[in-house]
């Protein structure tokens, strides 16, 4: 039987990786079964929590996994999805609140000024991994040797395995306005679609503050800025 390495980074605005793990598993082995759960779930364990949809409130033992995706909760000991993200309105995990992005993730709530926030939508992903070949070269292309998947709430999420395959968290940091419009946030231009009126004044305390725009602390500290130019 063969043996895969998978690699696991968690990267906060697709750059710096902050948390690595190697992982040698089986092929046709379940992955969920060998990645670490401070990988797959943003919380440590099942925490009590609110799904608030319109006129009802439902509590239990909530996490969202940020590998799939998904908002995840415990049912008869048994880990089950929420079915349909878009009918719900809010989530409140441990006091922290998390909003239906799609059909099936969430970005969560990481700070609101006035009329603004910010919001992080955490993503999993799987891709080949480049190969060392002579004189220390590497390639980023791999023929798929078999197949896999990741087992969660009754439902099978394929995975194509190569012989090394990089497993990565990604974080998208949003601005959502009054109207309700996510503006992703990429760099300081795509920033200012929310503050035109104060575009040199972000531009500059930008550059002099050395922001990083996939850096949470960074953002925070921008959106207040941006907040404090309009009171």
């Amino acid at each position: 039987m063969k043996r895969f390495i998978i690699l696991l980074l968690l990267i906060p605005g697709l750059l710096s990786a902050q948390r690595r793990q190697v992982v040698a598993t089986n092929s046709g082995e379940d992955l969920s079964q060998k990645v670490s759960t401070h990988i797959q779930y943003l919380f440590p364990e099942f925490t009590n929590g609110d799904v608030y949809q319109r006129g009802t409130r439902s509590s239990g033992k909530l996490n969202y996994n940020m590998l799939l995706g998904e908002m995840q909760f415990l049912e008869n000991n048994q880990v089950m999805s929420l079915a349909n993200s878009r009918d719900v309105l809010v989530v409140n995990i441990d006091n922290r609140v998390f909003y239906p992005l799609n059909d099936k993730e969430f970005t969560e709530m990481l700070l609101t000024t006035g009329d603004h926030q910010l919001r992080v939508r955490r993503r999993g992903n799987v891709a080949s991994h480049a190969k060392k070949g002579a004189y220390g070269t590497t390639s980023s292309t791999s023929a798929i040797t078999s197949y896999t998947s990741i087992e969660r709430d009754n439902r099978t999420h394929s995975l194509s395995v190569f012989e090394e395959v990089l497993v990565t968290v990604n974080y998208f940091y949003y601005l959502v306005g009054p109207n309700g419009k996510y503006v992703q946030i990429k760099n300081v231009r795509s920033f200012t679609k929310q503050f035109p009126a104060f575009r040199s004044q972000i531009e500059a305390f930008a550059r002099e503050n050395n922001i990083r725009f996939n850096d949470e602390d960074d953002l925070k500290k921008l959106l207040k800025f941006c907040s404090g130019l309009m009171n």
